[in-house]
């Protein structure tokens, strides 16, 4: 038996040992954007357009896509459209630090971001594109960001429209689970609600039947 628990633990620690490895190769895509190195290039003869401005109205889901069109008199290859939320990502936002210390003009980093050129090849000569963004809701609104100057010399040029969804604390993401018991099923889920605003509660039954009500704990967090 000795034996046998030997070769089982020895190959899940070679299967460990190579996740470490692999996890450890590259950097995450986003950790390549010197944000703290952004300046200022805006310009009235450049815009970004985001629509709709207001998101699940129809379908009630928690992600929908929305589309970008930019436009800029002096187009780059390595110009990028950043996704922020909250929407307000300026130097009025940041917290106070050491007044010794030049603050960055900007202080959120983007959550998503893809090139100004990916799906409109003539962006570099035309200094016009537009993009299809997938938006999972953040339980705050977004702005998209158009940037000339790569990832590591940021120039902020344009700054879109608000978008939000049409009900950012909606419950979502609902996770079935094995209670205590066999005969038992627990179910959670993430609001933007407080205790305040909304009490929570299931509502359950078999198909057709009538359906039953039960109060449900909350979390903070």
């Amino acid at each position: 038996m000795r034996g046998l628990r030997l070769m089982i633990f020895i190959p899940s620690l070679l299967i460990l040992t190579n996740l470490q490895e692999t996890s450890s190769h590259g950097d995450h895509p986003l950790s390549r954007i010197a944000i703290h190195e952004a300046t200022f290039a805006l310009t009235p003869l450049a815009h970004v357009k985001a629509s709709p401005s207001i998101l699940g109205l129809t379908t009630g889901q928690n992600s929908e896509w929305v589309t970008i069109e930019y436009s800029t008199p002096s187009p780059s290859v390595d110009d990028w459209i950043g996704v922020f939320s909250p929407a307000n990502f300026s130097a009025s936002t940041c917290p106070s630090e050491n007044p010794r210390v030049y603050p960055p003009l900007l202080c959120s980093a983007p959550i998503k971001f893809q090139y100004a050129s990916y799906s409109s090849p003539q962006y570099k000569d035309t200094g016009k594109g537009s993009l299809k963004l997938q938006i999972i809701n953040q339980r705050s609104d977004f702005s998209f960001a158009l940037f000339t100057g790569g990832f590591l010399n940021p120039k902020l040029v344009a700054v879109s429209n608000k978008v939000v969804f049409s009900n950012p604390n909606a419950p979502a993401y609902p996770r079935l689970a094995q209670g205590k018991k066999w005969d038992e099923m627990t179910v959670t889920w993430t609001s933007g609600y407080g205790i305040s605003e909304a009490e929570p509660f299931v509502e359950w039954g078999p198909k057709g039947g009538d359906p039953i009500r039960s109060p449900a704990g909350y979390t903070d967090f």
